[in-house]
Protein backbone atom coordinates (compact mmCIF):
# COMPACT_ATOMS: atom_id res chain seq x y z
CA UNK A 1 0.00 0.00 0.00
CA UNK A 2 2.09 2.98 -1.19
CA UNK A 3 0.87 6.36 -0.53
CA UNK A 4 1.92 8.42 -3.88
CA UNK A 5 1.82 12.21 -3.96
CA UNK A 6 1.09 14.50 -6.78
CA UNK A 7 3.12 18.01 -7.22
CA UNK A 8 2.74 20.41 -9.32
CA UNK A 9 5.92 20.39 -10.06
CA UNK A 10 6.46 16.82 -11.44
CA UNK A 11 5.20 16.65 -14.90
CA UNK A 12 5.90 14.37 -17.77
CA UNK A 13 6.78 15.81 -21.76
CA UNK A 14 2.95 15.29 -21.94
CA UNK A 15 2.00 17.79 -18.87
CA UNK A 16 1.00 14.44 -16.92
CA UNK A 17 1.37 14.93 -13.58
CA UNK A 18 3.73 11.72 -12.39
CA UNK A 19 3.47 10.57 -8.56
CA UNK A 20 5.80 11.07 -6.03
CA UNK A 21 6.25 7.97 -3.60
CA UNK A 22 6.68 8.59 -0.45
CA UNK A 23 9.54 6.92 1.74
CA UNK A 24 9.10 5.14 5.05
CA UNK A 25 10.99 8.10 6.78
CA UNK A 26 8.93 10.57 4.89
CA UNK A 27 5.41 8.94 6.11
CA UNK A 28 6.97 8.69 9.27
CA UNK A 29 7.98 12.58 9.81
CA UNK A 30 4.45 13.17 7.96
CA UNK A 31 2.56 11.20 10.76
CA UNK A 32 4.74 12.51 13.78
CA UNK A 33 3.76 16.09 12.98
CA UNK A 34 0.11 15.56 12.05
CA UNK A 35 0.19 13.96 15.84
CA UNK A 36 1.41 16.69 17.53
CA UNK A 37 -1.05 18.50 19.60
CA UNK A 38 -2.92 21.74 17.57
CA UNK A 39 -1.30 20.66 14.24
CA UNK A 40 -2.37 22.59 11.15
CA UNK A 41 -3.49 18.95 9.30
CA UNK A 42 -4.30 20.66 6.46
CA UNK A 43 -1.56 23.25 5.86
CA UNK A 44 0.88 19.76 6.72
CA UNK A 45 -0.89 17.94 3.96
CA UNK A 46 -0.99 20.70 1.50
CA UNK A 47 3.05 21.15 2.17
CA UNK A 48 3.46 17.60 1.27
CA UNK A 49 0.19 17.52 -1.57
CA UNK A 50 -1.47 15.34 0.10
CA UNK A 51 -5.03 14.25 0.75
CA UNK A 52 -6.95 13.60 3.84
CA UNK A 53 -7.77 9.99 2.74
CA UNK A 54 -3.78 9.39 1.88
CA UNK A 55 -2.96 10.28 6.25
CA UNK A 56 -5.71 7.67 6.87
CA UNK A 57 -3.78 5.16 4.73
CA UNK A 58 -0.45 6.51 6.72
CA UNK A 59 -1.64 6.42 10.01
CA UNK A 60 -3.06 2.58 9.60
CA UNK A 61 -0.08 1.85 8.25
CA UNK A 62 1.84 3.16 11.30
CA UNK A 63 -0.37 1.34 13.61
CA UNK A 64 -0.19 -2.14 12.03
CA UNK A 65 3.36 -1.86 12.07
CA UNK A 66 3.54 -0.68 15.62
CA UNK A 67 1.21 -3.93 16.42
CA UNK A 68 3.18 -5.92 13.99
CA UNK A 69 7.09 -4.77 15.90
CA UNK A 70 5.31 -5.25 18.99
CA UNK A 71 3.97 -8.75 18.39
CA UNK A 72 7.02 -9.73 17.41
CA UNK A 73 8.63 -12.20 20.18
CA UNK A 74 12.48 -10.72 20.83
CA UNK A 75 13.75 -13.25 22.80
CA UNK A 76 12.89 -16.05 20.92
CA UNK A 77 15.70 -18.54 19.96
CA UNK A 78 16.61 -18.60 16.57
CA UNK A 79 17.02 -21.75 15.32
CA UNK A 80 20.82 -23.17 14.86
CA UNK A 81 22.33 -24.32 11.60
CA UNK A 82 24.63 -27.10 12.20
CA UNK A 83 26.84 -28.65 9.35
CA UNK A 84 25.63 -31.75 7.93
CA UNK A 85 28.43 -34.28 9.44
CA UNK A 86 28.05 -32.21 12.79
CA UNK A 87 24.21 -33.36 12.99
CA UNK A 88 24.92 -36.97 11.73
CA UNK A 89 27.88 -37.27 14.27
CA UNK A 90 25.28 -36.06 17.13
CA UNK A 91 22.57 -38.56 15.56
CA UNK A 92 25.11 -41.67 16.00
CA UNK A 93 25.95 -40.04 19.36
CA UNK A 94 21.93 -40.33 20.47
CA UNK A 95 21.78 -43.87 19.09
CA UNK A 96 24.46 -45.10 21.32
CA UNK A 97 23.39 -43.57 23.93
CA UNK A 98 19.81 -44.77 23.38
CA UNK A 99 21.06 -48.51 22.91
CA UNK A 100 23.44 -48.27 26.00
CA UNK A 101 20.61 -47.25 28.01
CA UNK A 102 17.95 -50.37 26.44
CA UNK A 103 20.41 -52.42 27.74
CA UNK A 104 20.75 -50.90 31.42
CA UNK A 105 17.20 -51.16 31.42
CA UNK A 106 17.22 -54.80 30.65
CA UNK A 107 19.81 -55.78 33.12
CA UNK A 108 17.85 -53.82 36.02
CA UNK A 109 14.82 -55.32 34.68
CA UNK A 110 17.11 -58.51 35.63
CA UNK A 111 18.43 -57.59 38.49
CA UNK A 112 14.66 -56.99 40.20
CA UNK A 113 13.46 -59.94 39.73
CA UNK A 114 16.21 -61.71 41.74
CA UNK A 115 15.99 -59.89 43.91
CA UNK A 116 12.07 -60.60 44.13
Amino acid sequence: MEIDTLKAGNTDEAGVRKRKKLSAPEKWRIFLETTAKDAPIGEILRRYGLYSADLTKIRKQVESAALQELGRKKYSRKLASVPHEEYEKIKAELAAKEKALAQMSEEYLILKKRTD
